[in-house]
């Protein structure tokens, strides 16, 4: 499929939903739009299938939205949320007096928890929908996917008082964000999961005590 080359206006609502009634509608165009992308991949979206899904007029769809484009562009937007809270909320978590592998393991597992979640929807975005890389939204998950992890392991550096270079924490999540991908989109058959995220966090813990 050629890649789109679309304009920022295209990925842009007409208006953001004031009152709880618009909001309602927003969020089931949205929910809808997700939907469909999962369970019949990007081909399948179209603002008709979308109204039809989410069970409101066309018209509501065209009300918000410009095209199918603003409703992907909406969805990731709606995942970015969702990611930055979830995280953010576990590196809070981290606790001082817990061994430094265990609380890598934890903050590891909640990552592979998140991607494993939306796993089906992050393969459709990922691999099908030609503009991907175009969302801003897209572009600030990846550097939030990786901020978060770079959180993480600051924090679990300060609490147990270590000194790690920079550089290496950028590899550090770099490689950590990367094998969780691969883990949950692209593993072959027969991978024991826990058993690669638990070398993961055990390797991750032991770069941080080398510094």
């Amino acid at each position: 499929m050629a890649r789109q080359m679309l304009q920022a206006a295209d990925f842009k609502m007409k208006k953001e939903p004031r009152q709880a009634r618009s909001r309602a509608t927003v969020k089931a165009i949205v929910e809808a739009g997700a939907r469909i992308l999962v369970e019949r991949g990007y081909a399948g979206l179209t603002t008709n299938a979308v109204a039809d899904v989410a069970g409101v007029s066309i018209g509501s769809v065209y009300e918000f939205f410009p095209g199918k484009e603003a409703i992907v562009a909406r969805l990731a937007d709606t995942l970015l949320e969702d990611v930055s809270r979830t995280l953010n909320a576990r590196i809070e978590l981290t606790d001082r007096r817990e061994d430094l592998h265990r609380a890598m393991r934890h903050l590891i597992g909640a990552l592979h928890g998140l991607v494993y979640q939306h796993r089906r929807l992050l393969k459709v975005l990922i691999f099908q929908v030609p503009f991907v890389q175009q969302l801003p939204s897209a572009q600030q998950l990846q550097r939030e996917l990786l901020q978060v992890v770079v959180n993480g392991l600051q924090k679990s550096r300060e609490h147990y008082q270590l000194t790690v270079p920079s550089s290496t924490l950028y590899l550090m999540a770099t490689s950590t964000a990367g094998s969780l991908l691969h883990l949950v989109l692209m593993a072959p058959p027969g991978v024991d999961s826990k058993a690669v995220l638990d070398d993961l966090a055990r390797k991750m813990a032991d770069w941080l005590e080398q510094g």
